[in-house]
């Protein structure tokens, strides 16, 4: 049965607002999208339909906070700690804490979809709870979290890895929409360059290949980072040591964060988280993947650590596919994708309105190997939306956004 909504703007992403639009929809599908109609429609009145939100990084885990960790502008060394103690204050016995565990990604899940978004890209801990996810009303892409620096843990995560890809099965990102929405796809999170070794690293990412699943990688998200790769010391090597977690000679002096990306390249898409502070080469390197690669912009995350000006425009200007992310309630007050995308507008007006709302639709279901469903108005995919009042404006991003 086809069924036609009028809108005063329907945004589709993948082409320019459409005043007064119509979109047609049979079985759950949009059918055609046109500037008029001759048959009977149902008007939605002063509203902008767009394409239902992609969040391209979060922590569910931490769903259940009702503040950020910490302080504003804090070192991230210093938040790491929190978010350890925090982990470490959980219920001790294992009932308690699953049911804990489970409160905070259920949580976390419903308020996403509250938010008009329709798929996460989420960062799980080994022995996340499933039950919430086969519950919820939005779908993704579960990034299993790999961490270890020890040579004697890189078997464990690596079986924990493949066996994460086995209870998930993967589909390509080419293949036709299925029949079932939602649900959740299978991907590989090696954390960050101070957490994991580098074979852990290059495994991770062969077993991502032979399974076409993404990769998500914390990358240039702190100077302490850098610093730590560049000379073996500093805040963050002091951080690992006081948890038992470093080791000399995995990292040596000298590191760059273009060895990180290179072996991610090799697998079938990659995201990388934060890039704070990528150099012009390796802005450079991912604007090469053809697409494979894209960095994942948190920007109220960022303005709580208080980083130096986010690169956007440097991104943009060097052709690097760009998504938006919340990241976690540890750093952010709440999940929230379009107080993300009024942030960008707000700090960024260099920016077009029309990237920043690609950001958070088509680039961001790109990353997560959605695309062929999700992210912008286009005959063949989901009918999965968002809707947003609207002023009476002639122009519609002044109508959306002003």
């Amino acid at each position: 049965m086809l069924q036609r909504y009028r809108a005063r703007w329907l945004f589709p992403i993948d082409r320019p607002p459409i005043a007064g639009g119509v979109l047609t929809v049979r079985d759950g599908f949009i059918v055609e999208i046109a500037d008029h109609a001759d048959e009977p429609v149902t008007d939605l009145g002063d509203v902008a339909i767009l394409p239902a939100l992609i969040n391209a990084h979060t922590h569910l885990e931490f769903s259940d906070l009702a503040e950020p960790l910490g302080t504003a502008r804090e070192p991230l060394p210093t938040w790491i700690r929190r978010v350890v103690a925090h982990r470490r204050s959980q219920p001790a016995d294992e009932p308690r804490q699953l049911r804990s565990r489970e409160q905070a990604h259920a949580a976390g899940l419903s308020e996403s979809a509250a938010a008009g978004v329709a798929a996460v890209g989420e960062i799980a801990t080994p022995g996340w709870p499933e039950p919430p996810y086969r519950e919820a009303a939005i779908g993704g892409v579960v990034f299993l979290e790999l961490l270890g620096l020890a040579e004697e843990r890189l078997e464990p995560l690596l079986q924990l890895a493949r066996e994460h890809l086995q209870r998930h099965p993967s589909q390509a990102a080419e293949c036709p929409p299925q029949p079932a929405w939602p649900r959740w796809l299978p991907g590989l999170s090696p954390h960050a360059p101070y957490t994991v070794h580098p074979r852990l690293l290059a495994e991770a990412c062969q077993l991502a290949a032979a399974r076409q699943v993404p990769v998500a990688m914390h990358l240039a998200e702190s100077r302490e980072e850098l610093e730590l790769l560049a000379t073996g010391r500093g805040a963050m090597r002091e951080l690992l040591e006081s948890l038992g977690a470093w080791r000399d000679q995995v990292i040596p002096a000298g590191t760059r964060i273009i060895d990180y990306l290179r072996p991610l390249a090799t697998t079938p898409r990659s995201l990388v988280i934060h890039g704070n502070y990528l150099t012009d080469d390796e802005r450079q390197f991912i604007a090469e993947q053809q697409g494979r690669m894209t960095v994942v912009y948190c920007p109220r995350t960022h303005a709580y650590f208080g980083h130096e000006p986010y690169p956007l425009a440097k991104l943009l200007a060097a052709g690097v596919p760009t998504a938006l992310g919340t990241d976690s309630r540890a750093s952010n007050p709440d999940l929230d994708l379009w107080n993300e995308v009024l942030e960008v507008i707000r700090r960024h007006p260099q920016v077009a309105p029309a990237e920043i709302l690609r950001m958070a639709t088509l680039n961001a279901a790109t990353a997560l190997g959605l695309a062929s469903e999700l992210g912008s108005l286009t005959p063949g995919k989901r009918f999965v939306t968002t809707m947003k009042q609207c002023s009476a404006s002639d122009d519609p991003y002044d109508a959306l956004l002003g």
